[in-house]
């Protein structure tokens, strides 16, 4: 069996843009806490599958499971071996820098600008405090320009990345995007191969573990139409899928202090790719995916991930300084500020897709018009 003909399925880039959403969440949160101020409150959101709307280390994990996926899947067209043929190495790592790191590049540029008048100026004072973590994020580190350049290499980050601190899941997004090849060979002389090579790579070799997720990825797309297949007709085995998924996918923030960073990535890179299995096996949750609303939060899902950091810091707290004109109340204070925050990322994130990422990928396509014409495919 194949996979679909159709290999951009919007519904996955759904799930991406609800993981990125998750992200903002996550980082508002830590930024002014949650919205209730009694300690009860706060423990039943903090310490129970609730906590998945804000749970930003979960949706790392589904970014990396999602990526094996979506960039593999094209390839498994004919079956369960990839279609090597249609892979040509300098297109794909062209377009896949010219995706990444070009829209990345393009927003540092902006952050930098805003940077300098902000990182000497004391953060406005709102009656919704804001925490050590989002005023120190500038403030407490002075950057020169060259610290700024260093920032810029996707593939060798400093260890302290201040002006788009989410900018560490970029390095490793890159880096196992450029080793597709590589898993597409292993794929192909068999599953156990890939899973070995990957296990091996990360607990001896210490490679990050998110290599794991994008491995999973690669066999859920190997297996996509298997998968949906045999699911499809078996209600409660896709139920019973979803709800281990949803466990596993929630543990890394109640149990990580137990067993382990390392191995609560592993398994909320899991329970992303159970949700996944489910997903692509249910009709029904494929069509609430393809909701315009949602399928907008996926179009720009990447020009959001890149841009809310910004957001927090320069225009949130000004944000919160007009809501207090209305009303001094907590919850109506952080109510007010997430949801104006969450639409002024998407708003602007809407121009930065058709202005940034767009026309990157344009220029990348170019590029790799160019190249074809004067360099032999591999």
């Amino acid at each position: 069996m194949s996979a679909p003909a159709k290999t951009h399925i919007t519904y996955l880039d759904s799930i991406r843009g609800l993981a990125a959403f998750t992200v903002i969440n996550d980082h508002f949160v830590t930024a002014y806490d949650l919205p209730c101020e009694d300690s009860f409150c706060k423990r039943i959101l903090d310490y129970s599958p609730l906590h998945i709307w804000w749970d930003g280390s979960a949706a790392v994990s589904m970014f990396f499971v999602l990526s094996g996926l979506v960039l593999s899947l094209k390839y498994f067209r004919l079956g369960h071996q990839a279609d090597l043929n249609s892979f040509k190495l300098i297109p794909y790592m062209t377009g896949r820098l010219f995706r990444i790191w070009l829209p990345y590049a393009a927003i540092l540029l902006i952050s930098a600008a805003f940077y300098w008048p902000t990182v000497n100026s004391p953060l406005l004072k709102t009656a919704l405090p804001a925490t050590e973590w989002i005023v120190n994020m500038w403030r407490n580190h002075a950057l020169t320009p060259i610290a700024m350049l260093r920032e810029s290499f996707l593939l060798s980050l400093p260890n302290m990345v201040v002006l788009l601190p989410q900018a560490w899941t970029l390095t490793i997004e890159l880096v196992l995007s450029l080793l597709l090849p590589i898993g597409l060979l292993l794929a192909k002389q068999g599953s156990l191969w890939l899973g070995l090579f990957s296990v091996i790579a990360v607990f001896l070799l210490g490679v990050s573990p998110f290599l794991l997720h994008f491995a999973l990825g690669l066999l859920i797309a190997r297996y996509y139409t298997v998968i949906a297949n045999h699911l499809r007709p078996k209600p409660w085995l896709r139920r019973f899928i979803l709800l281990l998924g949803l466990l596993f996918y929630t543990a890394i923030s109640t149990t990580a202090h137990v067993f382990g960073e390392t191995f609560m990535w592993i398994v909320t890179g899991l329970g992303a790719g159970l949700i996944i299995i489910y997903t692509i096996s249910s009709h029904r949750t494929q069509s609430f995916l393809e909701w315009p609303i949602l399928r907008q939060l996926g179009k720009v899902s990447y020009s959001a991930y890149l841009i809310h950091m910004l957001i927090l810091l320069c225009l949130t707290p000004f944000l919160l300084t007009q809501l207090e004109l209305f009303s001094s109340n907590h919850l109506w204070l952080w109510l007010g500020a997430w949801l104006l925050t969450v639409i002024s990322v998407q708003l602007l994130s809407l121009l930065s897709y058709y202005y940034i990422e767009i026309p990157s990928i344009s220029l990348g396509r170019k590029l790799i018009n160019v190249l074809q014409q004067v360099v032999k495919p591999i």
